[in-house]
């Protein structure tokens, strides 16, 4: 028997919901009874535009769940090979977009008094790993996002939460 995790009569929006952790967790969240969106590059999303991200939000009846599972783990290169471009890419993507939508998605939170927010950042912002000096320090600033995110909205209702998965094949 599958477990239920009793998201009926929830929405939920999960960035990068088309491909490997975000799909898995798409997957999960309808099983639980969960309304779902997906915010995602393979349907012409980009969580680098906080005004599409905004205008996502906006167009929801309200938002109970948030997953942020975008990510790219950019290219294997020593520090002082990684370009500028790269760098941003990156952060641009990780971080940026991880933000993005913890803000468009906050206020409609707040205005419920309820919600729950998972970022997925890794290991590698936890440890650090070789030839990842971009990805490996978007991730870290992805768990200290969530800390100073969950603190502002304390007793809020909204809770907020990461998890830092270690190496999974993925495209």
């Amino acid at each position: 028997m599958a477990n239920h995790y009793g998201f009926d009569g929830r929405v939920a929006l999960v960035t990068g919901g088309a491909s490997v952790i975000g799909a898995a967790t798409v997957e999960r969240l309808r099983a639980g009874g969960a309304e779902l969106h997906v915010f995602d590059l393979a349907h012409g999303d980009d969580v680098r535009d906080p005004d599409a991200l905004r205008a996502a939000v906006d167009r929801l009846p309200r938002l109970d769940v948030l997953v942020c599972a975008a990510g790219v783990g950019g290219d294997s290169l020593h520090t002082e090979d990684v370009s500028d471009e790269e760098w941003r890419r990156v952060h641009s993507i990780n971080l940026d977009g991880v933000f993005y939508a913890n803000r468009a998605a906050l206020p409609k939170m707040k205005e419920n008094s309820y919600g729950r927010i998972v970022n997925i950042a890794s290991i590698a912002g936890k440890e650090g790993n070789p030839m990842a000096g971009a990805y490996s320090s978007s991730k870290a600033a992805v768990i200290g996002l969530t800390k100073a995110v969950g603190k502002d909205v304390a007793g809020s209702g909204v809770l907020v939460n990461c998890i830092a998965p270690a190496v999974i094949d993925t495209p």
